[in-house]
């Protein structure tokens, strides 16, 4: 299989497939969107009970960020899943959704109060888990996606908030281990899916391969068969008779030799006299054939 190292697409003479690989990558992927993103907004929900636990003093601000923008727009990214031109936008769907959902946690750390509110920056482990690995997300697509998700971090946690140094590194590289463990699986889980998408069709190509042999092999055969049959017809007892050296055939009926062996095989016949024939029919060959020179002789006379 020959696919370019870091954006895996077919290349070389493959790179046919690359179109047919990604129609099949949608269609098998779109009902793992369609619960994973379902399954994203039940989390995003039960999240919310840490709002009143941990903030009650904003958890009404909190919840306006979780339940009215974050959950409609994942549940409009849902919806939008079955509009005809949604093949064309998945993977940027996908950066759109994963986006909102990381601004979302941002944006309640920087409205939250302290100390709690640094514990939400964990969150975001689950959003780079969830998009690395359970909505199949394309490596591409996805890496940038979560580039981007780990430079908001570092714009929130420098620039708008007080967070200590020492708590913010820890966030950091939680954060920055979570993407590159979830960098490595996204890439195996896409590999694998080429691989497998490669080895069926190469299946494909052999089986339609062996099928045409087989039909061939099997034409073969009955034009082997067929002339098999009209072997056996003459080489089998023939009933001929002792004197006219008719043939009698299956119906019954009496042919000239000529003819039987004509309609039961391809031959054909020439009819001309042999030398005993001829000496008993017209005599002397010698003297015919002299008779016949001075035939042709009177004939040019004339």
């Amino acid at each position: 299989m020959n696919v370019h190292p870091i954006t895996l697409r077919f290349r070389g003479i493959e790179q046919d497939l690359e179109e047919e690989f990604q129609k099949y990558f949608f269609i098998h992927s779109l009902p793992v969107f369609r619960w994973g993103f379902a399954f994203g907004i039940l989390l995003y929900s039960i999240f919310g009970v840490l709002d009143a636990m941990f903030m009650p003093e904003v958890k009404e601000q909190l919840w306006q960020i979780r339940f009215m923008l974050v959950i409609p727009v994942l549940a409009a990214g849902i919806a939008f899943s079955f509009n005809r031109n949604f093949p064309k936008y998945w993977q940027a769907t996908i950066a759109l959704l994963i986006s909102v959902s990381a601004f979302g946690i941002f944006w309640m750390v920087v409205i939250g109060t302290e100390p709690n509110k640094y514990h939400y920056f964990m969150g975001n482990m689950l959003v780079i888990f969830f998009g690395l690995t359970l909505i199949r997300a394309r490596f591409v697509w996805a890496i940038a996606t979560h580039l981007f998700v780990l430079t908001m971090f570092g714009v929130t946690i420098i620039f708008l908030t007080n967070c200590p140094l020492s708590v913010a590194l820890s966030y950091w590289f939680s954060l920055v281990g979570a993407f590159l463990i979830g960098a490595v699986a996204n890439y195996s889980m896409e590999y694998f899916a080429r691989r497998n998408f490669y080895l069926m069709r190469s299946l494909e190509k052999k089986e339609s391969r062996l099928r045409k042999a087989n039909q061939l092999l099997k034409s073969q055969f009955e034009e082997l068969k067929n002339a098999k049959k009209e072997i056996k017809k003459l080489t089998g007892f023939i009933p001929i008779c002792a004197n006219c050296k008719k043939v009698r055939d299956d119906k019954g009926y009496w042919n000239q030799i000529e003819s039987y062996i004509s309609e039961h095989s391809e031959a054909r016949f020439s009819h001309a006299l042999c030398p005993e024939c001829l000496d008993k029919l017209y005599g002397n060959e010698e003297w015919f054939k002299k008779r016949g020179d001075g035939l042709e002789r009177k004939k040019s006379n004339r």
